[in-house]
């Protein structure tokens, strides 16, 4: 793409559009990171012409180079270049109307003929590869027949939505016992998402129930509605506690909903990114990891059947609904949210599969080592904690809770 053409591409977020840099802004680093090498893996040198060399940084621009003057970008390592190649990358072309590409690279050759690929695939392909890694997740963890999904209306709960479809048909599962739900309630939840998840869910012969405030207040058996809590929560804890708040309640309503229906599982969409951010989040503070793919939740196993797929996947399979999902979101999040997400993002940047492997990794450490974080339940509540934070303040967000939650009696030995 010539500079002419550099402002037809626009950063899209849910704050707006913002633009990217121009072809004059780009530094020394920003070329290093376009041929996927590390700006730290590198010393910047400006070449004078007098015998020496100036170290100069890697935030320099082109143009605040001293004109007529060469610079030399030095390896600080003994990196074997020709074991890594990063910057050939072959694009093989499996359709005319390509959706996404699919990373395979391959590091440190041992004939030093490393071949890195990127498969373009469209819709129908990256929908078979998706929805067959869940079916084939459902059939190694030996699903049952009674399950409960919740169903956003996006990319990643739509896909689990065809992934579980085919595994209830592969097994001869009556698919009426699996049930899904959505959450409606402006303007976390709004209701057109209802809508879209009804249509995927009819298709597939599920259950499906849309849970508007009055029978989400009645499901967990409120006082008063949930609107109400959470306007006294974002007045508490602010606005920006929204995906906190959010998730808290898709949990608790999942586990509710399982309740209701026997069910003893409980799917949902946590995509590679999302387990890699809480992982990196326990990893930075110290904190030993929650158990993923499979994590108990007070009486339920929540499992997330595409813990391992890129969320960029996920959204392929269903471009439509994400775009819109995304449009409707609360422009509101955490600033350590927001940063942890990020990191997650960064890692697969340049090298991908870096993330699946670091989360390959540790869950085979913990599982040698017995070493997960398990969740423990909060007495006279259907709440769990990991046991870190400050004890008052978690004593005063339960109070909080309580006065909506008018059967829960903290501290007593109440059943779930």
């Amino acid at each position: 793409m010539g500079a002419e053409n550099w402002d037809r591409v626009t950063l899209l977020f849910s704050a707006g559009a913002r633009p990217l840099k121009t072809a004059r802004q780009l530094t020394i680093a920003d070329l290093l990171l376009a041929n996927r090498f590390p700006p730290s893996l590198f010393q910047a040198y400006e070449v004078p012409g007098d015998g020496t060399l100036k170290p100069i940084p890697h935030s320099l621009t082109l143009g605040e180079i001293t004109p007529g003057r060469n610079v030399i970008v030095q390896c600080m390592r003994n990196t074997d270049i020709e074991a890594l190649r990063p910057t050939e990358v072959e694009s093989i072309r499996h359709s005319d109307h390509p959706v996404t590409a699919m990373a395979d690279y391959e590091y440190s050759h041992e004939t030093k003929e490393p071949e890195h690929r990127l498969h373009l695939v469209d819709s129908a392909t990256i929908r078979e590869i998706v929805f067959g890694k869940i079916a084939d997740f459902l059939t190694k963890h030996d699903a049952p027949a009674k399950m409960v999904a919740g169903i956003s209306g996006g990319g990643d709960s739509s896909s689990i939505v065809q992934g579980v479809s085919r595994y209830v048909t592969a097994q001869g599962i009556d698919p009426s016992g699996v049930t899904c739900f959505t959450l409606v309630m402006d303007p976390l939840w709004p209701e057109s998402a209802a809508d879209r998840a009804r249509s995927l869910c009819e298709e597939a012969g599920f259950t499906h129930q849309v849970l508007y405030p009055d029978d989400i207040a009645g499901l967990l058996e409120m006082n008063a509605s949930p609107s109400e809590l959470w306007e006294e929560f974002s007045r508490s804890y602010g606005p920006d506690s929204s995906h906190f708040f959010g998730t808290f309640f898709v949990n608790l309503a999942g586990r509710a909903v399982c309740s209701t229906t026997g069910a003893r599982h409980l799917l949902v969409g946590y995509n590679r990114e999302d387990l890699m951010a809480e992982l990196l989040f326990c990893l930075i503070n110290g904190r030993r990891p929650m158990p993923y793919p499979v994590r108990r939740t007070g009486e339920v196993d929540v499992m997330m059947p595409v813990w391992d797929v890129p969320k960029h996947l996920l959204d392929s399979c269903y471009p439509k609904f994400s775009e819109i999902n995304y449009s409707e979101r609360v422009d509101s999040t955490s600033m350590r949210r927001s940063s942890i997400y990020y990191l997650a993002h960064c890692l697969d940047a340049l090298v991908p599969q870096m993330s699946l492997s670091l989360m390959a990794g540790v869950r085979t450490l913990m599982d040698d080592l017995d070493g997960w974080q398990r969740l423990s339940s909060i007495p006279g509540t259907p709440l769990v904690h990991t046991g870190h934070g400050d004890p008052d303040t978690q004593a005063e967000m339960i109070g909080l809770l309580n006065r909506y939650f008018p059967q829960w009696k903290p501290g007593s030995d109440q059943a779930e």
